[in-house]
């Protein structure tokens, strides 16, 4: 089910199914922001990556001592999400563990997922909980896809990455379909900035992410959109080592609780 809120300068709207925006507009632009999902490109529009970042190559991680059949980017995205309550300003979504989640990673938790709408930003907050009676280990990220190019008399390639720090050479990153042939995914360990902003020059998404996240990862299939990627971790290339025993995953005592969150504004 989709769930709207709206103000004097935005309409924000998310669905229930995987917990996605399927829409943000302004009020003054005739813009969609967000990518659409089609599949012919990609039926994704931006998942929560949850409780892992990426898979390994055979889909197998072992958890606890199991070896769990697994989705490239954890079960999220393919989730119906209990919704909540909603204010004036904001959404609340919630997801449990269940018969479905546990085969494919044997804890009980719940993520809370909040979205608040604040004159032309979305603020996206989320509550990690462990209520396991064992020590929880996971990963965490986002994936939101921006429509690209935003405006029908652009193209992909008059689009750029502005850094707040210069994390690439000059603070500016061009895009183009041949980058992302020779980097399927371009991605930027430990970035200094905390801010990335997609723009023509004129458009612009910006995003502000917390200093949890330590990978800045950009992607896109030769679409007309391209996805903006803040990342807590991701999976190594350590094949069969237990999940548990791998590098970065985030631990969290039996009932404590993990709180991160990101957010975008729309120019």
């Amino acid at each position: 089910m989709l769930y709207t809120l709206e103000n004097d300068i935005a309409v924000l709207s998310v669905e229930t199914y995987a917990c996605e925006i399927h829409s943000f507009r302004r009020k003054d632009k005739d813009i969609e922001y967000m990518w659409n999902g089609d599949p012919a490109y990609w039926s994704g529009r931006n998942p929560v990556l949850f409780p892992h970042v990426s898979s390994p190559q055979d889909k197998i991680l072992n958890f606890k001592g199991k070896d769990c059949k697994v989705n490239n980017h954890g079960f999220c995205r393919r989730s119906e999400f209990e919704f909540v309550e909603q204010t004036e300003d904001s959404l609340l979504f919630r997801l449990a563990d269940d018969e479905t989640t546990y085969a494919q990673y044997p804890y009980h938790f719940e993520l809370l997922v909040k979205y608040t709408l604040k004159e032309n930003q979305v603020f996206i907050d989320y509550r990690i909980t462990n209520r396991d009676e064992e020590d929880m280990f996971f990963g965490f990220g986002q994936h939101p896809a921006f429509n690209c190019p935003l405006v029908k008399d652009k193209t992909f390639g008059d689009y750029c990455i502005e850094f707040e720090k210069e994390d690439v050479e000059g603070g500016r990153l061009d895009l183009s379909y041949e980058l992302f042939e020779q980097y399927p995914t371009y991605i930027v360990n430990e970035p200094e900035s905390r801010t990335f902003t997609l723009t023509d020059g004129t458009n612009k998404v910006v995003m502000h992410v917390s200093d949890q996240y330590r990978i800045f990862a950009l992607w896109t299939p030769h679409a007309p959109f391209v996805c903006l990627e803040p990342w807590v971790n991701t999976l190594d290339s350590t094949e069969d080592v237990p999940f548990e025993e791998r590098p970065g995953n985030i631990r969290l005592s039996p009932k404590e609780e993990y709180r991160i969150g990101y957010s975008f504004e729309i120019i």
